[in-house]
């Protein structure tokens, strides 16, 4: 497998498993501990933004050989990878959580703790999905 996708699928399980570990937290202790609340911001943003260059290091490999559109946006990445069937039924939850990241990083100062709260709870398994779909694209086509 190509090492720089490699490395960014390894940077995807990790921050998805601790993730996974913040959403066992009791949504009263969450909400009570700020710290907690900025690592799990963090640990988001780093997930998504860890997804997106999956996709585009994807992306780049394989224009060689298709016509892919170069995306221009981080939204455009999940929707190639959906349009040439390398993910499936996954581009609409992975466009919100990229929306999802930019607010993370462009407007932090209007994050809701029970927003990031609700994420962890009900969208963790979209970006497992992702991972477990990619994983397979790659083993499938000797990537």
């Amino acid at each position: 497998m190509d090492e720089k996708l490699a490395f960014q699928m390894r940077q995807i399980s990790k921050y998805h498993g601790r993730l996974k570990e913040v959403a066992q937290t009791s949504s009263e202790d969450y909400l009570n501990n700020s710290i907690l609340q900025s690592a799990t911001e963090r640990y988001l943003q780093l997930c998504i933004e860890s997804c997106i260059n999956v996709g585009n290091r994807l992306i780049s490999m394989l224009q060689v050989n298709q016509q892919f559109e170069v995306p221009k946006t981080y939204a455009d990445v999940f929707r190639e990878l959906e349009k040439h069937r390398i993910t499936q039924d996954l581009e609409p939850a992975m466009v919100e959580i990229t929306k999802f990241r930019n607010r993370l990083v462009h407007v932090y100062w209007d994050i809701s703790p029970e927003v990031v709260y609700n994420i962890i709870q009900d969208n963790l398994e979209d970006i497992n999905r992702y991972l477990k779909q990619i994983a397979l694209y790659v083993s499938e086509n000797n990537l």
